[in-house]
């Protein structure tokens, strides 16, 4: 077998994840998180998420979704408006749909008595919509919407909690973003002169393990130890210091769940990685800042988060994963040690993540495991 192929531990890397490596417009039958609640108001906004065109608007105070296609022409409704409360109106020929069915329920250039009334709808029809944290989240799935609490991070719901962050489209699939935020060695160099880092002492590498939180909500990654200063043959001692540097105490915590959130307890707040799918060649960034406060305090960390963390960790560092997320070209790919959390999060997305209907009735999920265990044996 190629040595391309495999990863440090011998795994079949090109091979063993077939429904991970499918999932280039992510996985069905979740919701996902696509905007904080109050951008959302009567004009439509257009999204994409797993590759289906949606738009979004909000009427008395609900937030409702529909596919973005107007089945006259194939105009996207989100270029239309509420010419009627409750209604979204095609701006070409005044189609006019209802926002809780996406049934067709007036045609303004063919007369209150239009024949076509009755018999057409929005092609997918509406979305299951759902407002938590402050943010608007929506499901796409082939199966009935469990309760949106089953895909929300518990944290989130707690009463009393601060959500500061941006959303942005961005370039690449959402699988390296992903992989980039539980991925534990490019923090080491990537980041080593970030400003958000600057007077935080770095260290050589860390060895860790991955296993699932207590609550079984998160697979975290644990450390087991920190090196600081390594010599490396023909190179000397890396890395090099700057007396202004000390030990401080930043990430105390890093988790990943389905279907896209990744988890970062720092020190006095939280802050959560959304990387929802787009299409394949782009997905939405949501950096989240969030703690429990109220009155002063909470003001004051809303301050802190738009004057610093949304500029410096938000903006100049996450803009360096950024970059090699738009660099990176895999397959193929040669894994190393520190790469078990991207392994463990990919084995985590094969075995759990639910099925779409196609998928069931073909019994993939047993393929995929045989043709894991397969690659698993011939190493």
């Amino acid at each position: 077998m190629p040595e391309e192929q495999q990863s440090a531990s011998r795994e079949v890397a090109g091979s063993a994840w077939p429904r991970y490596s499918a999932a280039t417009t992510g996985f069905r039958n979740y919701w996902y998180p696509v905007m904080f609640s109050r951008r959302l108001g009567r004009k439509p906004v257009a999204i994409k998420l797993c590759g289906e065109p949606i738009v979004l608007v909000r009427h008395a105070g609900r937030a409702y979704a529909l596919h973005d296609r107007c089945p006259h022409r194939g105009v996207p409704l989100s270029q239309g408006e509420q010419a009627f409360p409750g209604f979204l109106t095609c701006a070409y020929h005044g189609w006019t749909y209802d926002l809780a069915t996406g049934d067709l329920a007036a045609v303004l250039t063919d007369g209150p008595d239009s024949p076509i009334c009755g018999k057409a709808a929005v092609r997918v029809g509406t979305y299951p919509v759902a407002e938590r944290a402050g943010l608007v989240w929506v499901y796409v799935g082939d199966q009935p919407a469990p309760p949106v609490e089953a895909d929300v991070p518990s944290e989130l719901l707690q009463p009393g909690l601060v959500v500061e962050g941006v959303f942005q489209v961005r370039k690449g699939n959402w699988r390296y973003a992903a992989e980039n935020g539980i991925d534990e060695g490019h923090a080491k160099y990537l980041h080593r002169n970030a400003l958000w880092a600057f007077w935080r002492k770095q260290s050589a590498l860390t060895l860790f393990h991955m296993a699932p939180s207590e609550d079984g909500e998160w697979l975290m990654r644990v450390r087991d130890d920190t090196i600081w200063d390594v010599t490396y043959p023909r190179l000397g001692r890396w890395p090099r210091r700057h007396p202004w540097q000390r030990r401080r105490s930043g990430t105390s915590g890093v988790g990943i769940r389905l279907p896209c959130t990744l988890l970062n307890r720092q020190k006095g707040w939280t802050g959560y990685e959304l990387y929802v799918p787009w299409d394949e060649d782009h997905y939405l960034s949501g950096l989240l800042a969030t703690k429990r406060a109220s009155g002063l305090e909470a003001l004051k960390f809303r301050l802190w988060y738009r004057l610093w963390v949304r500029w410096v960790f938000h903006g100049q560092q996450n803009g360096e994963d950024q970059w090699m997320i738009e660099l990176m070209r895999i397959p193929p790919e040669r894994l190393y040690r520190p790469d078990v959390s991207i392994t463990a999060w990919r084995r985590l997305c094969e075995e759990t993540a639910r099925r779409t209907e196609a998928e069931a009735a073909s019994g993939a999920h047993c393929a995929g495991a045989a043709r894991l265990a397969a690659g698993q044996q011939a190493q």
